[in-house]
């Protein structure tokens, strides 16, 4: 038997031969070109809604509806040579990185309580689905009367939608988990915090991954929507400035700049998936 198991290991132990290069380029490979076409129909895509943009600027429809494509690159480089502009930036950003941390960890917390305590969620998951049935947008005048004009506000109102999210997402993933490996370590004599730290953070890191990337847009709505309603600085307040004024071009810049807000959140919460996922390769 011992030379068997010998013979078994010495098996596994054996790598894979890798092949040599070949001299044909590995740019080439089919991977790559349909990577290269797929970033090519995007940047033409991209392309053709500028140029339709700026066509229809002042023929079809007036400059102060829809702008122009040049217009707004200048008065974007513009807005980004002054300091308020950089102020509402900055104020927006810290309400949305509040408002997003406080209502994921509201919402996976919720989420783990209520999906490992059988009675607790019967309790409470009606309560927290009407909730979530209300529109939230209708629900923000309510935190700022509450709260006042002030950052509270905007952070409580996107709180609130990303710990939905995030809640929804985390009890599905608790109900979702391997139960008979739950039961063999329950009967093993694991402990609640063996069986959480080993079985359901390693299965749920997916739910909560996919709950985040889809948190971020709804954190920034939270926050701009409170902004529109009632605030003194802030890229919702400067987009609303620039409504009240027909200014098309100052209002794209503004939404350009969100985009710009809502393109970096999602590369950090990608770049926290390929740290905590690494498991999965």
């Amino acid at each position: 038997m011992e030379a068997v198991a010998d013979h078994v290991d010495k098996v596994l132990s054996v790598k894979p031969v890798r092949e040599a290069p070949s001299g044909r380029s590995r740019s080439w490979t089919p991977k790559n070109i349909d990577r290269a076409v797929l970033i090519g129909g995007r940047v033409l895509l991209i392309f053709a809604i500028l140029a339709l943009w700026q066509i229809a600027d002042g023929r079809f429809l007036p400059d102060f509806v829809i702008s122009s494509p040049t217009h707004v690159a200048a008065r974007l480089v513009h807005d980004l040579q002054r300091r308020t502009i950089w102020n509402d930036i900055l104020v927006t950003a810290e309400e949305l990185v509040m408002g997003y941390t406080l209502g994921a960890v509201i919402g996976v917390v919720l989420g783990l309580l209520l999906g490992l305590n059988r009675i607790v969620r019967g309790i409470f998951e009606p309560v927290l689905s009407a909730v979530n049935a209300i529109p939230k947008v209708a629900l923000a005048p309510l935190f700022l009367i509450a709260m006042g004009l002030g950052p509270a506000s905007k952070v409580a109102i996107a709180a609130m939608m990303v710990a939905l999210l995030m809640f929804y997402n985390t009890l599905g993933g608790v109900l979702m988990a391997p139960r008979p490996l739950v039961d063999v370590l329950r009967v093993m004599g694991a402990g609640r915090g063996v069986i959480l730290r080993k079985v359901l953070l390693p299965f749920l890191s997916t739910y909560i991954i996919a709950g985040l990337k889809s948190s971020v847009p709804l954190a920034i709505v939270g926050v701009i929507v409170g902004e529109f309603i009632g605030a003194d600085a802030g890229i919702g307040f400067y987009i609303r400035q620039a409504t009240s004024l027909f200014d098309a071009a100052g209002l794209f810049s503004g939404v350009f700049i969100l985009i710009v807000m809502t393109l970096i959140g999602n590369g950090l919460v990608q770049l926290l998936e390929s740290r905590l996922l690494r498991w999965r390769r």
